[in-house]
């Protein structure tokens, strides 16, 4: 990135991703689960909810809001904050 051969949104996805899978929580919000029972879409957990958007800013990429509607997640940080203990919870019943 810093010889200009990658964007920073390229490396916050990629940093997102490998958190994630580190079973850690996500930065900038990239990185989305699927409800076994529902079939709905969900964010993965996200460290600090309340300040994703400056954070997707920084490198480049939109308000966390515009990329959940892509799939049918309506991205209210409150709500988030509420429902991340159950999102939690599913991901250590997989």
């Amino acid at each position: 990135m810093k010889n200009g051969n990658a964007e920073p949104a390229h490396l916050a996805l990629l940093e997102d991703r490998v958190a994630i899978e580190q079973g850690e929580k996500q930065i900038y919000g990239s990185q989305i689960g699927t409800d076994r029972q529902s079939h709905l879409y969900f964010i993965l957990p996200l460290e600090e909810p309340d300040n994703v958007d400056i954070r997707r800013a920084n490198v480049g990429l939109p308000p966390l809001a515009i990329y959940a509607e892509q799939w049918q997640i309506k991205w209210d940080v409150e709500q988030y904050k509420k429902d991340l203990p159950a999102i939690e919870a599913k991901l250590k019943n997989r």
